[in-house]
């Protein structure tokens, strides 16, 4: 399985229970395959008789998963799944709330009954799952909990977008209520991901869209993908998050970075970049030295931003993490090791080429792909705080000296970004 290739072992969730709600086809019984791979005894709650097939598979491959036949939407299913994960296996340490529905159409014609039925499953199943299994893990003083998002205000499927977009405020709640705890809580963001839920919408949203089918299938919004990404790789890299759940708690994970980081995907292709054969020796010393200088910059300001919030209060704290950590993958704390890391790579380059020390192309830089994607994220970031700064900030002095720092920041983070693909022989 893919998650091998993470440097997941297979004893890490032994002895764990997870519950993953819609694990019958998609994502969710690529997750319980993986969860499973991974150790953890998987409860397929799933309101389709084929959730017995994934369990069957589970167990054909060496795991352990029961199926319990579950509607998210009926508080009686929750609570016979509930009596039965409880009488089994005595815990549950992961909860997965997987499980929705969607409704396509244009809101003056989706009816009330499809807002229900979509409100039903989509919010109220995952609260009611919840609530139910949370005051096991407080007992436990640990555990798991996802809620999953997506994509926010697009049209033709409001009542589907709008659960999704309000399960993450759901999720950063419920974090922020078990910040004291040993519970993790996070928020999952699959993207667009090959599964037969979404090959079910693709005929309908498609012509909507103004789209064929395979131009819909081929929009490259995935990060290393030219159209949808596999079921599989999306479990590897949410079973990635959920192992680091600690990592994630509060935030939005999603499952390109992993992948990244670990060099099993790459983006497409830079305009820019340059072609270096292995062997090639190329002289690029003042763009090192450039580099370094670059670097140190965008290490200094992530240092910065951290300082900048610890002095706020409580309530703007949370927000400025929270909005930090949505728009950059990671927590400010994390940044500074990943841009700590970096900084002491690219230092360690340029000694070895300024001391005509034997560079190993491709890959002088491990992992750089990862670390651009992250730099362009924070780039993103400070772009889009510049339109927050506008809204905040009355004082015209104090706005200009506000947009005067978040350009220049971003412009750090765009210099850096652009001398590293100079520089990138592992694209």
């Amino acid at each position: 399985m893919l998650v091998e290739k993470l440097g997941l072992s297979r004893d890490l969730l032994a002895n764990k229970v997870a519950i993953i709600t819609g694990a019958g086809r998609g994502i969710g019984k690529e997750l319980a395959r993986t969860l499973s791979w991974l150790g953890a005894t998987v409860i397929i709650a799933e309101i389709n008789d084929y959730g017995k097939n994934v369990e069957d598979l589970i167990k054909s491959e060496g795991g352990n998963a029961l199926f319990v036949k579950t509607d998210v939407s009926n508080e009686e299913d929750i609570k016979n799944l509930e009596e039965i994960a409880i009488n089994t296996f005595g815990r549950v340490d992961i909860l997965i709330n997987n499980a929705y529905v969607g409704s396509a159409g244009e809101i003056l014609n989706i009816s009330m009954e499809d807002w229900d039925k979509v409100y039903r499953v989509n919010i109220r199943g995952a609260i009611f799952a919840i609530k139910t299994f949370l005051p096991y893990m407080i007992k436990q003083n640990a555990g798991v909990i996802n809620t999953v998002t997506s994509a926010e205000g697009w049209p033709y499927m409001a009542p589907y977008f709008a659960t999704k977009t309000a399960l993450m405020s759901i999720g950063k709640s419920l974090a922020s209520e078990l910040d004291d705890t040993n519970i993790s809580v996070f928020v999952f963001a699959p993207g667009m991901i090959d599964t037969p839920g979404l090959q079910e919408y693709i005929p309908v949203l498609a012509p909507k869209y103004g789209m064929t089918e395979h131009e819909f299938k081929t929009q490259g919004v995935n990060p290393g993908y030219e159209g949808l990404m596999p079921a599989e790789h999306c479990a590897a890299g949410w079973a990635y998050c959920i192992v680091n759940a600690q990592e994630y708690h509060g935030q939005v994970g999603e499952p390109f970075l992993p992948l990244l980081q670990k060099g099993l995907i790459r983006p497409k292709k830079r305009n820019g970049s340059k072609d270096l054969k292995p062997g090639k020796k190329i002289d690029f010393k003042e763009k090192i030295s450039d580099t370094v200088i670059y670097s140190e910059k965008v290490l200094g300001i992530v240092e910065k931003i951290q300082i900048e919030i610890s002095d706020l209060g409580i309530m703007a704290r949370k927000w400025m993490n929270r909005t930090f950590s949505k728009r950059c993958g990671m927590r400010i704390e994390k940044c500074i090791e990943v841009m700590t890391e970096l900084d002491n790579k690219i230092h360690q380059l340029s000694y070895d080429i300024h001391n005509n020390t034997e560079v190993n192309y491709p890959g002088s830089i491990e992992n750089l792909s990862w670390y651009i994607q992250i730099l362009e994220n924070l780039a993103d970031h400070f772009h889009k705080s510049i339109d927050d700064a506008k809204g905040w900030i009355k004082d015209p002095e104090d706005l200009e000296i506000a947009l005067n720092a978040l350009n220049d920041r971003e412009q750090a983070v765009v210099n850096l970004v652009s001398n590293l693909n100079a520089i990138d022989v592992t694209i």
